[in-house]
Order: C-alpha cells, then structure tokens, then sequence
C-alpha cells in the first residue's frame, strides 16, 4: 500500500479552536476552557464540566483543503453551547485520518464532540449541520451521517469510561448496559448501535425503517453479489476494502466478461497534497487509455459515478501480484533467492516494463511487488497506476516504504516526477528477487549511510549462497544510488544481466556484534520516558493497545535484557548505564502495575512475565525489597486460566511459580506450580494424532476454539512447563512430590508425541503448521508458531530423559531453522532472535558446532539490517522500517540474542536459573546420566 508524505506540523488548527472559544466567558461562560495538545488530539473542555462514561458522540468530517473553516464553524458552535470536544492537532494528522491508509473504522473522523446528554446532542447535531453545510468532507463509515450528505455523523461510544484490559492482554473501551454488562464499543466500519440504545434522532432503538442512508454508500454497504452497478456489471466478491474503497471482482452478464472494479470515495485523501481519490481514479483511468495499445496495462471498460463515489471497471487480468509469485519460488533449502532459471527472465520482463512506460513519457512513482502483476505465461502487466503522471510534473511525493525514492522523502527531495524515481524501485524489486524480501530498512538519521554499506552487506551475504543474489547485487546496488543522477540506466542493467556475470560482491566483514550490542543498550536508555504514564518505551502498532507492563510489545521484556546486562562481562560505562535504566524501568513498572487492577497470568502478555522480569531487576539490583514485592505480584498471578498457553494463560502463569521458587525457595511457589500443572492436565484433549490443549471455544478471547501446536500457544509451550515443573519437583529431593513429578513428566511425554506425529519432514528438516489441520503447504520455522519453538521443548525433553526420537526431531527443528535463515525478520517472537535462541540451545546439547555456526550467521543477518541513528547502530523492530523497543516484536529481543551468543548464560523466560556469564558451549552432547533428576517413568506410563 503507498504512503505519502504529509504536510509539516504547524499550529494553525489549535489557534484557531483556542480563538473560538476565548470569547465563550464574555458570552455568559463561567470560566476560562482549557485547550490542551495530548498527542495526536487537541483537547477542548470547558470549565466546570465532566463528562459522562457514555453516549451519543458526533464526529465532524472535513477535507483537508477546508480544515480551518470547518473547525471555526464546529469552534464556534460548542462555545455557544458549551461542549467538550477535541479534533486532530494539525493538518499533518488530518491528512492520516482522511488518508487511504488510515484504518476504515477512523477515517474521516476530524472532530470529535462529547454531548452532555440527549437535549444537547439533538441541538448540537442540527447546528453542526446547518455550519458546516456545504463544505466538503468523507463519509464517516463507523457512523451514521445526521443528514443524507452531512458533514456530521453520530454513533453510541464511550466518552470517558476506563479502558479494560481484556483476556488478550490489550486494552478495550467498554461499554456498561443497562444491567450492567460489559459490551465492547467496537470502531467497525460499519454502523453499530447497541441494544438498548435509543437513537436520539430517530427516537427509536432500531434502524429499520428510518430512511437513513447506509453510514456506507454503494456496493461496500451491501453484499457484492446483490449489487448490479450501472444497470451493466454485476460485482461477485470483495477482494479487498480501505479507507478509499473496495475492490471488486464482476462479469458483464451481457457477454460473461470478467472485471475488475475499484472503488474511490469522495475526499479520501491519496497524496500529500489532498488529491481526492475520485481525480486520482479518474487520472488513472486516463493514463490507462494511453497505455492501452501497449500490453503493459489492463484496458478500460467503464468510468461509473454512483452517488459520492466513483467506479473504474476495468479488464481482468489472470494473475497474481509480483510478491505472490516470488513467495512461492522461494525455497527452504538454505538458499535466499528465487532460482536465477526464473529470475532472470522476469528481472528482464521488469527493465521491459520499466522501458516502456518511460518511452512514453511517464513515470510510475509507486513501482512495487503489489502493483506488478505476473500472468500464467510469465508475462508481467502493470496495476493500480493512479501515482503515475508525465515525466517533469510537479505532483506530491508518494510511495511505497522500501520502494519510494530517497527524493520522495529524504534530504534531497523534490516535487518534479522523474524517471530516476522508478530506477530506484526497479532495484527494490530486483532484491526482491534476491533475497525474498522487501529493501525495508530504518533510516538513517540525521543522514544516509552509502547504499552499499546498508544494502550491500545484506546483498552479500545473499549472494554467499545465492546465484541468483551474486548476478543481481550490482545492479541493484548500481540502482539504489543515493542521487537519481548516479543510478545506472537501464540499458547498463541489461548489459550486466545478459553479458558476462561480473564479480560477485566482496563478503562483508565481521559483523560489528559487540557495537550493536553496546549501541542498542544505550539506545534503550535514551529512549525511555519515564515521565509518560502510557508507555515507557514506544512499540509497533500492533501493540500500542497492549498491557505496557508485559514482556511481548511492553516494558518488561526490556527489563529482563537490562537486567542480565548489568551482570554481563560488558564495558563497564554499558554495564553502569544497563542498571541505571533497569533501576528506572522496575520503578516505572511498579507503579504502572499498582494503577492497574487486572491481572492477566500470561508470561508474555499477562503479568506472569513482568514479575518474572521484576525478580531478575531485584536480583540484577541487589534491592530484597524489589524481590518481596515481586513475590507478591507472583502470588496473585492466576492459575485456573481457561487458556492454557504460554504468552496469555495458565503455562505462563506456571513458569513464573516455578521462577519465583528459585528466587524465594518459598514451597507456596512451588505448591502453585503443580496446582497449575495438574489442571492442565485435566484440561487436556486427545485427537487421533495425539494429546492437545486447546482454548475453549466460549472464552472471550480472539484465540477461542484455537488448537495449536507451537511454543507460545500450544501443545510445546504446555509440554515445556510440565517438563520444568517435573523437574523442579524432583529437585527439592520431597519423596512425596516423585509421584506427582511423574505425572507431569508423563503429561509432557504426550506432548512430545503429538509434536512427533505432526512432523512435516523435508528431508533432513522437520517443520510444523500452526495447527494439526493447516494446509499441507504451511511450514512455520519461528519461536511462536513452528519449528524454534517446537525444537526449544523438544530438546530439554530429550536431555531429561534421553528419549532418541526427541534428539532426531529437536535436530532436524534447528535444520529447518537453518533452511529457513534468509526468510525472516528479526524479532524473537517470529524472527531470526528467536530462532538463533533455539540453535544456542541446539549447540549447547548437541555440541555440534554447525548450530553455533548457525546462530553466528543469524547475527550477522540482524546485524545487516541496523540503522545508524545519532551515532549509534540500532536494529530494527518487526515492521522492519523502526527501532522500537520491545522483546518480543522490538529491538530487545534481538539484543537479548546477541548478548547471550557473546557472553553466554540461560534463555530468557525460559530457563528460571541465575545468569551466570559464560561462553557458548562446544563441549559435547548433554545427555542425561543414570542420576537423571527426573524419576524414571511410571510403570506402564507412555514410552
């Protein structure tokens, strides 16, 4: 999907809200209000007033191009009539709600009013209308609009009710009934009223009936099945919905003939310069006439206006988008690339494409794996070409992250189209082909590294093992200048790709381990910001709703690192700094958990692994008090949790009892721990290809009914905590507890048989879905789901208990993490952290040094893909395009791996023993003696 670049931040809007409301205390107000920047909003209150926890809210939409008049008119209005409200702080974040990219359930939502009451919101609702008459703006989708074609919209919301933290460990606005219940105020792009609310325009609870128009105009408001658009083109299926609109497939009944049709809204925003969707669709539709005897492009049937929104029906072609067809050309064999057989040929196909739109006179300005489409017959078309304008227009600066020009964003930027633009993208795709992935790499700041020391080192570990990669690594390098004027032409890339081959890429140097190590412990400190109450650190998207205490997008994960830093034989200004943000962090913690009542057993998005994290602080900080409270915390984790996995339930919740034993010896711990064992055990299912735990299928959780296989939420995340509960129990040398250890230890053999059945063999590599009946295809490789997760389960079991078909499986697990290497990101959860954690636990078993060797070559992967930033290295977090901190999707993770490769030491959150410094083992296999401290199995247990 294309991101634009929006407008610099300015101060225009608040000026603007605070000039309309200063005069309200002259018109009979009763104080001063208060104007207050928060974030993304400015917050606009009145004095004296308190909002309710619910009700009937109004939002006002607006385009871009009339943000000012739209808000003094809305301004005006509620200082007449005293309201609350707040709206987006600048034109910059404006641009994000009405943009094609913001998410469909948000868009359009520039001001925000809170009503006191039904009286108020009726009036309101009417003068709002009346302002902003005849101003431009988008349908808001999550609402209904107060009149057909209004710049006004309401639904039924929370005002100022306390978000609750759900069974997933991320925060949800609720709604309370009349009864009580809690409903959740869910931002759907569709219209949703509760059911006891009363609709204060309407006068009635329900919609039916009222004459309201759809919140949705045209066919995204109805099924595409039902839905004949201009009397001619009938639309079958939805294949994608945004912000803009939807896509859809369609016949004309008339002659069978497929379509395509793409939706635009009215006002949705495509680039920097507010271009409504509707130009952009129609400008496309016009560059597709003048391609049309080209073969380069779809032809087009129809342009078909339909109330606000505009339709462009359009040839269909067979195919699938360019990233699709690399996908399924890579292979799991320990090599990165497409095979050169194909890729030379299709790297070909691309300078054709590239050279034929640009003979004449155009240029793409979004050149991307999606916007390439790859026929049955190889031949490659281009889609979506709505960016796209004659060579020398100024036009707004646009594109797709890893693909958009340095002159589209950077310090070199300008508003006039040129062919070098696309140059740069055609080398993007090219290492597409090299490498499987997409160039997504930080940036550099304040300024860019030479392509080739960013690029180039990543290129030249591909072309190692890659032909296709060493044919490819200078053009692409040659490409990715910097400067349009540097980049090579195309006819100098046919020349490199059809003469003779020159040399391959010089192997990087050592990759700087010990600097990034260093430079991300300090990057960790000057990140935090303890003076937020909301996070300490930033995460990815995905976890901005999330417990900011929790170790998966939260502060703990950082903690854990920090703490075992401290300790670590580092630099002694690295060590001191380490405690320093540790101290920090645990006190930020401490009172973030003290304002939060909830508490969620998951290790890694429950508190489970905050006390975990906690104890290491206490131990890394020599401060007993911190480890009394971290018992307390411990104490009141649950553990009759109806989910039973490791990030969000009841096994977590386990590993952390069995933690808190080892740090306090307090046999409560350890009485907790095989309380929670045993009730997994009962919670236990047996399916034809062996034991599972699944989630139950009522639990209010998005994983309800899931059955899985892996570490964090499946059966090798149970079998993993009931091996260390057995374990541990036999540790304390209570003959009373050998019975029960066997049990447990029974339980996990069941679980290594269920992993064993659902093996998928690839030769040497044994691979697993996430789940028994996934796809044949599906093969997952990582920590959460597949086979580092499996492998990490799988070869303590076997050195507990010397059981040969674990050895094999736990073997052939660090095989496919091996083969998979070149194909990942590299977080801990899913990624190249996680995975280089499972070879360290191979090598150590094992002692074979080509799973040392392994992991050595994953660092190197990581290390390839660091930003420099101020002076320091920092790697990236799982979007590939930040640094954010966190364990299991930030930076955290990913530094956890390197300090453990270099200096040795347990697996965070997976080995409860203190961290003592110590190289990697190449000692030889760990096998179990005859004095196994696990009891020898029940007579006539499973074998």
């Amino acid at each position: 999907m294309p991101v634009d670049d929006v407008p610099t931040a300015d101060g225009t809007l608040v000026e603007v809200a605070r000039a309309a409301v200063a005069g309200s205390r002259a018109r009979g107000g009763d104080g001063d209000w208060t104007v207050a920047v928060e974030g993304f909003w400015c917050t606009v209150r009145p004095p004296g007033r308190e909002l309710p926890e619910q009700g009937w809210k109004l939002h006002v939409a607006a385009a871009s191009t009339v943000a000012c008049e739209v808000l003094a008119a809305v301004a005006a209005v509620l200082a007449a009539d005293p309201c609350a409200f707040k709206f987006a702080a600048d034109r910059e974040r404006l641009h994000e709600i009405n943009s094609r990219n913001s998410e469909r359930g948000s868009a359009g939502k520039f001001i925000t009013v809170y009503p006191d009451g039904d009286e108020q919101f009726l009036r309101l609702a009417e003068e709002l209308h009346r302002a902003t008459a005849g101003m431009p703006g988008p349908a808001i989708l999550s609402d209904r609009p107060y009149r057909p074609g209004s710049l006004v919209h309401y639904r039924y919301g929370a005002f100022a009710g306390r978000a609750l933290l759900g069974h997933d460990g991320a925060y949800r606005s609720m709604l309370r009934g009349p009864d009580g219940e809690l409903v959740e105020d869910v931002r759907a792009a569709t219209y949703r009223r509760p059911p006891w609310a009363v609709d204060p325009v309407e006068g009635t609870g329900s919609a039916a009936g009222t004459g309201q128009v759809p919140a949705q105009p045209g066919p995204e408001a109805r099924r595409p099945a039902g839905v004949l658009l201009d009397g001619r083109w009938a639309l079958t299926a939805a294949l994608r919905h945004s912000a803009k609109g939807g896509v859809f497939l369609g016949t004309e009944p008339a002659t069978g003939a497929e379509v395509v049709v793409k939706q635009a809204r009215a006002h949705i925003e495509v680039d920097r310069a507010g271009t409504d969707a509707r130009d952009a669709l129609r400008h496309e539709a016009e560059l597709l006439g003048r391609l049309a005897d080209s073969g380069l492009t779809p032809r087009v049937h129809a342009l078909v206006e339909q109330q606000d929104s505009l339709f462009l029906v359009q040839e269909r072609v067979p195919g699938q988008s360019l990233g699709s067809w690399v996908a399924a050309r890579l292979r799991r064999d320990g090599t990165p690339d497409v095979p050169w057989a194909e890729a030379g040929p299709m790297a070909l196909a691309l300078l054709d494409l590239v050279a034929g739109v640009h003979r004449r006179g155009l240029v793409l300005r979004d050149l991307s794996p999606g916007n390439v489409l790859v026929g049955p017959d190889g031949a490659v078309r281009l889609v979506d070409l709505e960016l796209a304008v004659p060579a020398g227009t100024v036009a707004g600066n646009a594109g797709t992250p890893g693909y958009r020009a340095p002159e589209h964003s950077g310090p070199h930027r300008t508003g006039v189209a040129d062919p070098g633009a696309d140059l740069y993208a055609l080398g993007g795709l090219l290492f597409l082909l090299a490498t499987g992935h997409d160039p997504l790499l930080p940036d550099d700041l304040p300024s860019a590294r030479p392509v080739a020391d960013r690029l180039g080192r990543w290129l030249s570990l591909a072309a190692r093992d890659g032909l296709t990669a060493r044919r490819l690594a200078a053009p692409v390098l040659g490409l990715r200048a910097e400067r349009a004027g540097h980049r090579w032409s195309l006819d100098r890339v046919r020349a490199e790709l059809t003469g003779t081959p020159g040399p391959a890429p010089q192997p990087a140097g050592p990759p700087p381990l010990d600097r990034l190590l260093h430079d991300g412990l300090l990057h960790l400190a000057a990140t935090a910001a303890p003076e937020r109450r909301d996070r300490l650190w930033p995460t990815v998207p995905a976890g901005q709703l999330t417990d900011p205490c929790n170790v998966q997008h939260g502060a703990a994960g950082v903690l854990a690192l920090l703490a075992r830093a401290s300790l670590a034989p580092l630099p002694e200004a690295a060590r001191s700094r380490a405690r320093a943000t540790a101290a920090t962090a645990a006190d930020w913690i401490e009172r973030r958990c003290a304002a939060e009542p909830v508490v969620l057993p998951g290790l890694h998005f429950g508190r489970s692994g905050t006390a975990w994290a906690l104890f290491d602080a206490a131990e890394a900080l020599d401060d007993p008090g911190l480890a009394e409270r971290a018992a307390g915390l411990a104490a009141k984790v649950p553990l009759g949790w109806p989910n039973p996995d490791v990030c969000h339930g009841a096994a977590g919740a386990g590993l952390l009892q069995l933690r808190a034993h080892r740090a306090t010896g307090a046999r409560l711990f350890l009485d907790r721990a095989a309380h929670c064992a045993r009730t997994l055990l009962a919670a236990a299912r047996t399916e034809p290809y062996g034991t599972v735990w699944p989630v139950p299928a009522d639990f209010d959780s998005a994983l309800a009914g899931a059955v899985h296989l892996g570490h964090a939420h499946g059966v090798a995340g149970v079998g993993a905590f009931l091996l260390a509960c057995a374990d541990r129990m036999t540790d304390t040398g209570d003959a009373e507890l050998f019975g029960p250890a066997r049990e447990l230890l029974a339980g996990a053999e069941r679980a290594a048989q269920t992993l064993a059945a659902t093996a998928r063999w690839d030769g040497e590599a044994a691979w697993w879905p996430q789940s028994h009946g996934d796809p044949a295809h599906v093969r997952l490789a990582h920590w959460c789901s597949g086979s580092s997760g499996v492998g990490a389960f799988l070869v303590r079991f076997w050195q507990a208990t010397g059981d040969e078909k674990a050895r094999r499986l736990a073997r052939a697990a660090g095989q496919a993490v091996l083969n998979g290497r070149w194909h990942s990101g590299v977080s801990a959860c899913h990624g190249l952290a996680g995975n280089g954690e499972y070879l360290l636990d191979l090598a150590r078993a094992t002692g074979e040094s080509r799973f040392e060797d392994g992991a050595h070559e994953l660092a190197a992967l990581i290390a390839a893909r660091a930003a420099l930033r101020d002076g320091l290295l920092v790697l990236p977090d799982e979007t590939g395009t930040a640094g954010t901190p966190a364990y299991g999707t930030g930076t955290a993770g990913p530094l956890a791996f390197l300090l453990r490769l270099r200096h040795g030491g347990p697996r965070l959150w997976s080995d409860p023993e203190p961290y003592r410094a110590t190289p990697p083992s190449r000692s030889g296999p760990q096998l179990p003696s005859s004095a196994s401290p696990l009891p020898a199995r029940p007579a006539g247990g499973p074998r």
